[in-house]
C-alpha cells in the first residue's frame, strides 16, 4: 500500500512540475488580426512550438484577449508586448525607453547585430517595465562635468547616470547624446541637429508611398536608396517629403539617408515589404511595345511628373476618376506579359471600366500639366497637384483641358476611350509621387500628408 501511496503522490509532483515548466516564460495577449504564423514571426519561434507550448490542437482557432506562452524566453517573466522600430531609434534608445539593459533588450529579441536596427522592424519589449518613453536630448560640451550637467538639468547625478545606462562612468564624451526626463521628444537617438523626424509609414511597401516629416530649425535633404527625397518647406520649421515606393523594387531593407545644412548626416535602413502582385497576358499593337515609340514617351512623361511644385492645390482624401469604381478590369502593379513576352513589365496603374460616353473626373484639385495624343498612352491628361504629386489619365477619347487650367476635384476633364496601347475602351489612372508611379486606391483610402 505504501508503494502505491508514493507512486500516486511521486506522480502528481511530476505532473504538477512538468505544468509548472511549460508555464514558466514571458506570455503575449493575442490581438485582432493575430495568426500564430504572424506570432511566431514576430518573437523568433515556430506555429509548431507555439501551438505545443499552449495545447492548441487546431492553430487557427486563436482569438483576441487569449494569452498564449511564448516558449524560448527562459528565466524572463511578465507580458510582452511588440512595437516596430521607429526612424531614429537604436538598442540603446529603446533600452532607456523601455526601462531595460540593452543586453537584456538585445537577447529579447535576438539581435544580432545592435548597430543595424532597421525601421519597421517588430521589437520586442516587457510591458510594465518602466523606462523613459519621452525625454529631452543634451548633446554635452567639452569640459563638462557629469555633476555639472546633472545641476543645469535639476536632476540627481545618480539618475542621469542609470537613466543613460552608463553605471561603472562618472565622466562625460563631448557631444555625447544623454537623456534626461521630459516630455519635449521621444527618446530617439537622432542627433539634435536634425530635431524631430516622423516616417511614415515605419515600414515602407512595394508600390505604396512614404511620408517623411521634419520638425528644426535646419535644412535638410535626403535620398530612399539611389533616388534623391523631394523635400518641401511646409511651415517655418517644418519640412517634409512624400516619396512613392516602385513596384518592382527588391524587397528587403533600403536605405534612408537624411543630412542638415551643416553636413551631419544620419542613415538607417528602412524594410521594403513585397506587395504580391499578380500577372496577367495581353495582346497588344506591336508599335506601341516598339522601343523607337516608348522610350521618348516614357521620357517626356518622366520630365511632367519631376517636376515639383511648392503650392499644395489638393485637400483630403483623392476621389476615383469615374463613376464606375466597384470592380476593377486591372490593378496596379500587376505583372504583365505582352504579345508573349516574359513578365517584364508591369501595371503602372489602376484601370477602371467605361465607354466612350463615360465621363473622366479629376481626382482633386491641381493644375492641367500635359494633355495631348501619346503612341503608347493615347490621349493623355497629367494634372500636377503640387508638392510632386501627380495623376495621370490615360485612353481617352477625348480630353477637354489644356495645360495650365486649373482643374476641381469630381471636375469632367474628358470621356472614357480606346486610344494607344490597349485591348479595349477603359480608363487608366496613375498617381505619381515623387517621379514614382504608385498605387492609387491608397491615395482614395487616406489622406496624404
Amino acid at each position: 500500500m505504501r508503494v502505491g501511496v508514493v507512486l500516486v503522490v511521486f506522480s502528481l509532483l511530476t505532473s504538477s512540475a512538468l505544468a509548472t515548466a511549460q508555464q514558466d516564460g514571458p506570455v503575449y495577449v493575442v490581438d485582432t488580426g493575430d495568426t500564430l504564423f504572424s506570432i511566431s514571426q514576430i518573437f523568433g519561434t515556430s506555429v509548431e512550438q507555439l501551438a505545443e507550448a499552449n495545447n492548441i490542437e487546431d492553430p487557427s482557432a486563436i482569438f483576441p484577449g487569449q494569452t498564449l506562452l511564448i516558449p524560448g524566453y527562459l528565466g524572463l517573466g511578465g507580458t510582452l508586448q511588440f512595437n516596430p522600430v521607429r526612424y531614429g531609434e537604436t538598442l540603446g534608445s529603446l533600452a532607456l525607453r523601455y526601462g531595460l539593459p540593452e543586453g537584456q533588450m538585445g537577447r529579447l529579441n535576438r539581435v544580432l547585430n545592435p548597430q543595424r536596427l532597421y525601421s519597421g522592424q517588430p521589437f520586442v519589449y516587457l510591458e510594465g517595465a518602466g523606462g523613459m518613453p519621452t525625454s529631452e536630448r543634451i548633446s554635452t560640451l567639452r569640459g563638462q562635468s557629469m555633476l555639472e550637467l546633472s545641476a543645469e538639468l535639476g536632476i540627481d547625478s545618480w539618475g542621469l547616470v542609470n537613466g543613460n545606462g552608463i553605471e561603472g562612468r562618472r565622466w562625460l564624451v563631448p557631444g555625447e547624446l544623454m537623456y534626461a526626463p521630459g516630455d519635449r521628444d521621444a527618446t530617439i537617438a537622432l542627433p539634435p541637429e536634425f530635431g524631430s523626424i516622423t516616417v511614415s509609414p515605419a515600414s515602407a511597401t512595394q508600390g505604396g508611398t512614404l511620408t517623411i516629416e521634419f520638425e528644426g530649425p535646419n535644412q535638410i535633404s535626403g535620398r530612399l536608396g539611389d533616388r534623391p527625397l523631394q523635400v518641401i518647406v511646409a511651415g517655418e520649421a517644418s519640412a517634409l517629403a512624400l516619396q512613392g515606393i516602385h513596384a518592382l523594387a527588391e524587397p528587403g531593407l533600403v536605405e534612408l539617408e537624411l543630412m542638415v545644412d551643416d553636413g551631419t548626416r544620419y542613415s538607417q535602413p528602412l524594410l521594403l515589404r513585397v506587395a504580391g502582385y499578380g500577372q496577367e497576358f495581353l495582346q497588344v499593337p506591336p508599335e506601341t511595345l516598339d522601343p523607337a515609340n516608348t522610350q521618348p514617351e516614357d521620357e517626356l512623361i518622366a520630365r511632367v511628373v519631376n517636376m515639383v511644385t511648392a503650392e499644395k492645390l489638393w485637400e483630403g482624401k483623392f476621389v476615383y476618376p469615374s463613376t464606375y469604381f466597384e470592380t476593377f478590369p486591372s490593378f496596379f502593379g500587376t505583372r504583365r506579359s505582352y504579345n508573349g513576352s516574359g513578365f517584364i513589365y508591369y501595371h503602372t496603374g489602376l484601370d477602371l471600366f467605361g465607354s466612350s460616353s463615360t465621363p473622366v473626373l479629376a481626382s482633386a484639385r491641381g493644375r492641367v500639366a500635359f494633355s495631348n495624343l501619346l503612341t503608347v498612352r493615347g490621349n493623355a491628361t497629367y494634372i500636377d497637384h503640387g508638392w510632386g504629386i501627380y495623376t495621370g489619365y490615360l485612353h481617352q477619347s477625348q480630353s477637354l483641358v489644356e495645360p495650365g487650367e486649373i482643374v476641381t476635384a469630381g471636375q469632367t476633364i474628358g470621356y472614357v476611350g480606346g486610344t494607344g496601347r490597349v485591348t479595349g475602351a477603359h480608363l487608366h489612372w496613375e498617381v505619381w509621387v515623387g517621379g514614382v508611379p504608385v498605387d492609387p486606391v491608397e491615395w482614395t483610402l487616406a489622406e496624404f500628408p
